[in-house]
């Protein structure tokens, strides 16, 4: 990290480079981090030349002190400075046993050398200088195009050019500065990154080489080591003896003097020599020997004492922080258990990020500065004091109680935080992979010394039966819970930047903590996820236990309830299924309990448990609702019927008849009663099995059974009743039957009047309304002769006299000759009017044959009953004259509906009789008879025998050409087939 200040051209500061060394932390570093790392501690031990031997003073920017390529060149080359020593890394991996360099130039640059601030002065803007570009082969002419302060990177681009380059200051000559300042900056900047990579391969091959115990000591000396203390002692010696010897080796293979690689002289070693020498010449100096303790010793100052028992107080309140949540009063789900516990170590890390720091900087800060100058001094501002102060000696006991308070919290808490989650159930870590739960649902075998932690729901799924919090979370999320923390508390700044304003630190300093693979951790991890991943095993096993009451939880009962009625079980079968059900309720009450525990777990059974006996409940109670419905259909039934008998007997007489229907009826009204009294008394054993089970009947239904127990005794009463109001009934219709006698008398004799006159008329122009009347008049004496019936035995019933009916069947008789006549003739003529208005296309010729015959024969059969009638027989001899004439029609007919007949015939057709208009068999018969077809029955027949005949040519010709198709077809398949058989193409 750098920083640099600038001053006025009057009194310049100097600029400062300083290199800030972090402590070693648990975070895993990259290559490339390690790299930087070394670079950075080696630089911090190059020395650097004194201020007034790098900055020089320029007041005239615009002096050339050197302008030509070659003379900046030669200058460099003079200082041993060649443009191949510039290049940067090609980025290739090097061997470190080579001499090759392998880290850039610019990151050694000392900026001290810098001549003037950018950012303030900007002279430089558009000044042609002097760079060293890619392939880095010369020096050229370039403009300055920009500059980055923070990193001191220059853009410049060729003259008469537009491509720009980025470049480090290395790079860059101005030429209005120092040429061999210039030189003198490369110089440092090439020295130093030699001794950063010399340093870089020492320390790499220290670590990294293989000896075999080649520098292991001497047996002599290991058995005299051996004999005066233990094998542990020896181990540690000897690591430090092979290590002592292996950099002895490497350090002469660099060339490198190794020894001061290996140890670094210090003040506390200069004490120690002072103090050894005062003894060797045996002082008696008091003042000597305290003025030693003074310098060896911290707590030479009684501030330091107190900064030291506050520290101490912060670290051990540090060390009772709650950091997990470790007690409850009552067991919560791991979700509300993760947010509680991420509030707590929020709250704790806050503190031990900021308030912890904080406060011990306050302490420290607060008695440091009373002692002002000299080894505590915390206004320092220069590293090498600082390196060889008491205070960075305080500071880093300090650092250390903090670390061992810091640690004492994390592993206090972590085996707190296990010890809470594992609470001691040894019966779970004995299972076997393969276990199931073989014993009642209610006594858990895994029972606790300590209370369960976790609150578990027990539900019922599709598939099958789950719990509120999947068991798999638990083993995942309690581990991750433990070492997130663990994670998050090596993130935690050291007092020394907020101690030492004055000094310029790296912002990755943290407190070292314990890490994520530490022994105590790891075993604390294991332990905990050995538990839990054995806990699955019992709580998987009980959940699958529930897997039987699957089908019950998601039992529709609607369609439950249809099944049962689709079956048609009996009211017996019902019951049984009821008291099944009960059973099965009563079984779920004494065999599921409300909750259990497993382990560190508390399940909650209740909401299940209820849910299944509520089904049972429900499927009971849809049972009895169903057998009450089935009860009160029976009873409405037997209801029904006894209404219907009511009905029937209370029905209204319209006349005798209907009232000696209903006194035949009231006769086996006693039997039928008697009969569904029958049926109720089957109906009320029902009704007990609804009792037994102390069901209570809805109102309408209890009120619907008494009502049909109460029925018989309605109706025998009712019959009473019916009887007295037929007697009076049966007076009052024998006094209407005399008034329908003579009405009924009266009728016969109009009706016999009006059809003696209307068989004296004989207009045959007037066949249509002589038909209609004559159906009505038919319809009447029948209507007459049903009534006359009905009548006589009305007479029989009221014990009377019959009405003779001969006048009404002789007037029939007589007029059934006259209805026949007018109704065949009237019938003809709407065939006939049908026959040659529709199409010809339309006309069934076999319909029309029929229709004239079945005329002709209804008409000749009636020719001797009007023999002595003559005017009706005119009449009849007319229609029969009208049929004959008709017959005629038929062969034209049947010569037009030829079906080979073309336009080109009928156009013929139409020349020859003289017919102008287009003819075809879609237009009426009418229109034939109106150009008078039936005078050219021949010329239709010779046409139409014409057309048969082409026909039949146009037929021949057709089969011929289809022969010789098949026959070519035959030919090109059988060649084809003769191909395919050929083997020499």
């Amino acid at each position: 990290m750098h920083r640099r200040t600038t001053g006025n051209s009057a009194a310049p500061e100097v600029i400062h480079l300083r290199w800030q060394i972090s402590l070693p932390d648990d975070k895993p570093k990259t290559s490339k981090e390690l790299l930087q790392q070394s670079t950075n501690k080696l630089a911090n031990t190059i020395s650097r030349a004194p201020k007034s031997e790098k900055y020089q003073f320029i007041s005239n920017f615009t002096l050339q002190r050197v302008s030509d390529a070659n003379e900046l060149e030669s200058i460099l080359k003079d200082n041993g400075i060649y443009n191949s020593s510039l290049c940067l890394p090609t980025g290739e991996q090097v061997d470190l046993n080579s001499n090759e360099n392998f880290l850039p130039l610019e990151m050694f640059d000392d900026w001290e050398y810098d001549t003037f601030n950018p950012e303030t002065l900007a002279d430089w803007k558009n000044m042609e200088a002097l760079a060293i570009l890619p392939p880095y082969t010369d020096w050229q002419h370039v403009l300055v195009v920009n500059c980055e302060p923070a990193t001191n990177y220059w853009e410049v681009m060729k003259k008469g050019q537009s491509t720009t380059y980025r470049i480090p200051r290395l790079h860059l000559y101005f030429p209005f500065e120092d040429p061999y300042k210039f030189a003198s900056r490369n110089v440092a900047a090439l020295r130093a990154r030699e001794t950063a990579e010399n340093t870089i391969r020492f320390r790499f091959l220290c670590k990294h080489i293989s000896t075999d115990e080649s520098f292991a000591p001497g047996r002599l000396l290991q058995q005299s080591i051996l004999r005066r203390t233990s094998v542990e002692i020896y181990d540690i010696f000897k690591r430090l003896y092979e290590s002592y010897h292996i950099a002895l080796a490497i350090g002469s293979h660099l060339n490198l003097d190794s020894s001061t690689a290996i140890k670094q002289t210090n003040i506390s070693c200069l004490d120690a020599m002072k103090y050894t020498r005062a003894v060797r010449n045996n002082s008696t100096s008091i003042e000597l020997l305290l003025d030693c303790f003074r310098r060896k010793t911290l707590l030479c100052d009684r501030n330091v004492f107190h900064a030291l028992r506050f520290v101490n107080q912060e670290c051990e309140i540090v060390r009772k922080l709650p950091l997990f949540i470790v007690a409850n009063e009552r067991p919560i789900p791991l979700e509300e258990y993760e947010k509680q516990n991420l509030a707590q170590t929020s709250k704790t890390i806050k503190y031990l990020q900021n308030t912890w720091i904080e406060r011990t900087t306050m302490h420290m800060h607060r008695l440091l500065s009373r002692i002002g100058d000299g080894n505590f001094n915390i206004a320092v501002s220069k590293w090498k004091i600082y390196r060889v102060m008491k205070l960075k000696r305080l500071i880093e006991q300090v650092l250390y109680r903090m670390q061992d308070a810091l640690r004492d919290l994390l592993l206090d808490s972590t085996a707190a935080y296990v010890n809470y989650l594992v609470n001691d159930c040894s019966e779970i870590l004995s299972l076997e992979d393969d276990y199931s739960w073989d014993g009642n649902l209610i006594d858990s075998p895994f029972e606790p010394k300590r209370p369960a932690v976790f609150y578990l729901t027990l539900e019922m799924g599709q598939e099958a039966p789950y719990y509120s919090t999947d068991p798999d979370s638990f083993p995942e999320i309690l581990p991750r819970i433990m070492d997130d923390i663990l994670t998050e508390c090596h993130y935690i700044h050291t007092i020394e930047p907020s101690l030492m304003q004055y000094l310029i630190f790296a912002g990755n300093l943290f407190l070292s903590s314990v890490g994520l693979l530490d022994p105590i951790i790891v075993k604390l991890r294991e332990t905990l996820l050995e538990y839990y991943q054995k806990s699955l095993l019992p709580l998987r096993a009980y959940a699958t236990r529930y897997a039987a009451y699957k089908e019950l939880f998601f039992t529709n009962v609607k369609e439950f309830v249809e099944q049962i009625k689709n079956a048609d079980k009996s009211s017996s079968e019902i019951k049984e299924d009821i008291a099944l059900q009960i059973r099965m309720r009563e079984n779920l009450e004494h065999t599921v309990p409300l909750c259990i525990v497993i382990g560190p777990y508390w399940i909650n059974v209740e909401p299940l448990r209820e849910a299944l006996i509520r089904k049972r409940l429900e499927l009971t109670a849809a049972l009895l609702k169903m057998l009450t419905e089935k009860l009160r259909v029976k009873t409405a039934d037997v209801i029904g019927c006894y209404n219907t008998i009511n009905e029937r007997m209370c029905e209204k007489p319209v006349s005798i008849e209907h009232i000696y229907d209903i006194r035949a009826y009231m006769e086996d009204v006693p039997e039928l009663v008697a009969r569904l009294e029958d049926r109720m008394r089957s109906i009320l054993y029902e009704y007990e099995i609804l009792e037994g089970f102390l069901y209570n009947l809805p109102d309408a239904d209890f009120q619907q059974k008494w009502n049909a127990l109460a029925y018989p005794r309605l109706v025998l009463k009712q019959m009473v009743s019916v009887k007295e109001f037929h007697e009076s009934e049966v007076d009052r219709f024998r006094k209407q039957q005399f008034a329908d006698e003579a009405a009924f008398t009266a009728s016969i004799e109009d009706i016999n009047a009006y059809i003696s006159k209307f068989t004296t008329l004989y207009d045959v122009s007037k066949v249509s309304e002589m038909s209609v009347e004559v159906r009505r008049l038919w319809k009447t004496l029948r209507e007459l002769i049903d009534q006359g019936h009905i009548m006589n035995r009305r007479q029989e019933l009221f014990e009377m006299a019959p009405i003779s009916l001969n006048n009404l069947f002789e007037l029939r008789n007589n007029f059934k000759a006259y209805r026949e006549l007018w109704t065949v003739a009237a019938d003809y003529l709407k065939l006939e009017e049908t026959w040659i208005g529709n199409p010809l296309a339309s006309v069934d010729l076999e319909g029309v044959r029929r229709g004239l015959q079945q005329t002709h024969d209804s008409l000749k059969d009636l020719l001797p009953l009007f023999r002595d009638q003559p005017q009706l027989l005119a009449v009849l001899e007319h229609f029969v004259t009208v049929v004959e004439a008709f017959r005629p029609n038929l062969d034209i007919m049947e010569l037009l509906k030829c079906p080979y007949l073309e336009a080109i015939h009928w156009g013929q057709l139409a020349k020859e009789i003289g017919v102008k208009g287009k003819l075809s068999v879609d237009v009426g018969f009418d229109v034939f008879l109106e150009h008078g077809f039936r005078d050219h029955l021949d010329t239709v027949r010779r046409v139409v025998v014409k057309a048969e005949q082409l026909r039949l040519e146009q037929e021949a010709r057709w089969a011929e050409e289809e022969r010789i198709r098949q026959i070519e077809e035959d030919y090109r398949r059988a060649r084809a087939e003769r191909r395919q058989k050929r083997t020499e193409i």
